[in-house]
């Protein structure tokens, strides 16, 4: 046993380890200055009024931003306007004149409780109210309401619609049930299948920019204040729908931040306290975080940026990651101070001095490294997540010049007294205890790595069983309202999210082709075959709806419902098509050239999956089997598209990441070895959370998958952290001395580091508290993954380094 020196003279006991092959490291030579960033501590610390009126005039330039700052929480403001997908879809919308629909089910709660006439006044009057909604195009909403049936007033061809009158006696009531369960398709679409619910239809404004991009939420929250007033009586009313799903994931988010920042900011109270036990480090730490806010989402607003669904977690990010530097910076300086009065508090700034000598590269190193981990998203096909990276690398730029700049300049300010650590406390304590845990790990350094790559190869084997699963309705957590009215509803009808499959013969030799009787029975198939596919609760489409005429054409005999066997018929039954339903309901179904068609889709528990393996089904189905052209539009394509444009965005940013960290701290370090040993412990980090969640099956989604350039951009600070100690102890202790320098920057850096990776996990956790389950597996997987690169910096990047030469 040997006996080191440390700080405040008393004595250190190391172990020795002895020398034995193993992987090395280069030597290190001399590091780099801190690119300029130690000329602006000298100037905090010289000028620190000065500097904390420059810092505190930025912060009121940019705060008035926070009122032009813009919500853009829908979710077709993440997709790309130049996305084929949103291309085809806005055409198809364009060409058919379809809107997405928001449906307002009415439930009486009993089996055939539609029949009582009291309900049916209800939605008599729901439908009415409905239309008078401003901003609800005129004749866009359909129910029973409006809804026409087979049968004509008396002396006139003009149908009669299905409640007109309201069937109150025995004789309306037969009639109106006979009618209704004449018409097909309505089953599972405005009547539920149990004849316990009707639907309202209203369509929903298409968001095709930002001019409208709010549209979505108003028309619900006005929906959901008209029908309110229906409810009751044993009637119960649900608004559901895909743009309602996305109008409220928005307000969900927003929701939670406002919930979950408050808390996170009481964390890091608790371990900035914790740290330094002074009301000053809290104090400025808390200050750093909200300066830090108000700066980026000001700026956000004066540059036209919005908040989309992938800012919405920045404040979080922000106050976990913006205040690192102050946490490294209070730990080390009370370390540095010690507890007793010494001769150099009558020139109090020197101490002051000393520690940012030490900290200036490691801290500036750390955030660059950080940074660049979010500039990772630019390599995104989608803007908001672009605009995420930008704001968030904007944002911890400003904590960095804040860290380097107020936090010196505030310790320059204070008396010595109010900094130095109460008394009986020695911070170096925890030091010493890491140093001796884990001494003979360093000890044994071939058992200790071949520990870490046999527990890698182990878990990394899951990461082969990753897959891609994403949704909607699982954005919302399984007990919220809202999911339970999807669930419900769901049960009750065909499925509440539309998939719209665009059949195309414009390229075919046919004339006429929707009034050819071969290409409507192949159609015919078609639609019969999507029907049976998984999670489709009906497809309707040409050859359903010109059946249904078709059979009421014929007086309702059974063996007439089946698509036209001529073309004329088929024209004769368009011109009923129209008559009874009117041209525009008909439009959306097929055009009036005869050469287009939609047919939809009604989808339950839609999600990427099962939807990806019914777009692959279909396309399979149609290249064997149809002439026409086909494709997908609707919510549920655009989302299709979506889901991997993110997922994909994530994994290239996974490469990018390290790859722009590793070429920095390789340019700083002079050296490929230290630079990838350096980095290692947050790539190998990935690999662990990447193969348990493989094991664990646990897919990757659009949040999910965020998770790897926040680790990548954090993790590898603990590694510049305990190198640049560790350089520094090589440095100054004796030549040759390796094993002895790792110990001594573990003990040096090591507590700042546990509680840097605890503070920052910690507020991660706090999203495992979030009521959007997306957002709440991202928080555990960032903490998981910074608990796993905090361990191995120490275990395994600390045996290398013990092994240097």
């Amino acid at each position: 046993m040997g006996r080191e020196r440390g700080p405040g003279g008393e004595g250190r006991l190391y172990a020795i380890i002895p020398s034995m092959s193993s992987p090395s490291l280069p030597s290190l030579p001399p590091g780099p200055s801190a690119w300029g960033f130690d000329r602006l501590v000298r100037v905090s610390i010289d000028r620190p009024r000065t500097m904390i009126a420059v810092f505190v005039a930025l912060v009121a330039l940019a705060a008035p931003g926070l009122f032009r700052l813009e919500l853009r929480t829908d979710g077709h403001a993440l997709v790309p306007a130049d996305d084929p997908a949103v291309r085809f879809d806005a055409e198809v919308r364009r060409h058919f004149g379809l809107h997405d629909p928001i449906v307002v089910v009415l439930e009486t709660g009993r089996r055939d409780g539609i029949f009582d006439p009291a309900v049916l006044r209800r939605l008599a009057g729901l439908t009415a109210a409905l239309a008078r909604v401003p901003g609800i195009a005129a004749g866009g909403v359909m129910s029973l309401a409006t809804e026409k049936r087979d049968r004509v007033y008396p002396g006139t061809l003009d149908f009669r619609p299905f409640l007109d009158p309201i069937p109150d006696d025995p004789v309306f009531r037969r009639l109106f049930r006979e009618d209704l369960d004449a018409v097909h398709l309505l089953r599972g679409t405005l009547v539920s299948l149990d004849r316990s619910a009707l639907a309202v239809l209203v369509p929903a404004p298409d968001v095709a920019g930002e001019r409208t991009a709010g549209d979505r939420l108003r028309l619900y929250r006005r929906i959901v204040a008209v029908a309110g007033r229906f409810a009751g009586g044993g009637a119960r009313i649900d608004v559901v729908g895909a743009p309602v799903a996305e109008a409220l994931l928005g307000t969900s988010i927003l929701a939670d931040l406002a919930r979950l920042l408050p808390l996170s900011l009481a964390l890091i109270s608790v371990v900035l306290w914790l740290g330094c036990r002074r009301l000053w480090g809290v104090l400025s730490g808390l200050a750093e975080a909200a300066a830090g806010q108000i700066f980026t989402f000001g700026m956000m607003g004066w540059l036209g940026v919005p908040v989309h669904l992938t800012t919405a977690v920045l404040p979080v990010l922000l106050t976990a990651l913006g205040i690192a530097d102050e946490i490294h910076i209070f730990w080390r300086y009370q370390r540095l101070l010690g507890p007793a009065p010494t001769p150099e508090d009558a020139e109090h700034p020197a101490a002051v001095r000393r520690l940012m000598a030490r900290l200036t590269r490691p801290l500036a190193l750390t955030s660059i490294t950080t940074i660049l981990g979010f500039l990772s998203f630019l390599s995104s096909p989608l803007a908001p997540v672009r605009g995420f990276g930008l704001a968030a690398a904007g944002g911890l730029t400003f904590c960095l010049l804040w860290s380097l700049a107020v936090a010196p300049a505030t310790l320059a300010l204070l008396p010595p007294a109010a900094l130095r650590r109460p008394a009986g406390r020695d911070p170096r304590r925890f030091g010493e205890r890491l140093r001796r845990a884990l001494a003979p790990l360093f000890a044994q350094p071939r058992r200790t790595l071949a520990a870490i790559a046999i527990v890698t190869l182990a878990l990394g084997a899951g990461a082969f069983r990753l897959y891609v699963q994403d949704s909607w309705i699982d954005s919302f957590a399984p007990g919220s309202p809202f999911r339970t009215a999807v669930v419900r509803v769901d049960r009750l009808f065909r499925g509440t999210h539309l998939l719209l499959v665009a059949v195309d013969f414009t390229q075919t030799d046919i004339t006429d082709p929707l009034l050819d009787p071969q290409a409507l029975a192949a159609l015919g198939r078609f639609e019969a075959f999507l029907a049976t596919q998984k999670g489709v609760g009906g497809a309707l489409g040409p050859a359903s709806h010109l059946a249904e005429m078709r059979y009421f054409r014929h007086a309702r005999e059974p063996e007439y419902f089946s698509p036209p066997r001529t073309a004329d018929e088929a024209a004769d039954l368009l011109g009923w098509f129209d008559r009874v339903r009117t041209p525009a309901r008909r439009r959306e179904v097929i055009d009036d050239a005869h050469s287009r068609g939609v047919i939809t889709l009604f989808l339950r528990n839609a999600n990427y999956r099962d939807v990806a393996a019914l777009m692959t089904a279909a396309r399979r189905y149609a290249a064997a089997n149809l002439a026409p052209r086909i494709g997908f539009a609707g919510d549920v394509a655009v989302s299709q598209a979506m889901i991997p444009a993110i997922v994909t965005g994530q994994v290239r940013s996974l490469l990018l990441a390290p790859l722009g960290s590793l070429l920095l701290i390789v340019a700083l370090c002079r050296s490929l070895s230290t630079g990838l040993a350096v980095a290692l412990p947050a790539l190998l980090a990935i690999v662990w959370i990447f193969g348990a969640m493989g094991w664990a099956g646990i897919p990757l989604g659009v949040a999910s998958s965020m998770f790897c350039a926040i680790t990548l951009g954090v993790g590898v600070d603990y590694g510049i952290h305990l190198y640049e100690c560790f350089r520094l102890h090589r440095r100054e202790g004796p030549p040759g001395e390796a094993a002895l320098a790792a110990l001594s920057a573990i003990a040096e850096a090591g507590p700042a580091i546990v509680a840097d990776s605890t503070a920052i996990s910690l507020g991660f956790c706090l999203l495992a508290l979030s009521q959007v389950p997306p957002n709440a597996r991202l928080g555990l997987l960032v903490a998981a993954a910074l608990t796993v690169s905090c361990t191995l910096t120490l275990t395994g990047l600390g045996t290398l380094l013990s092994r240097a030469r």
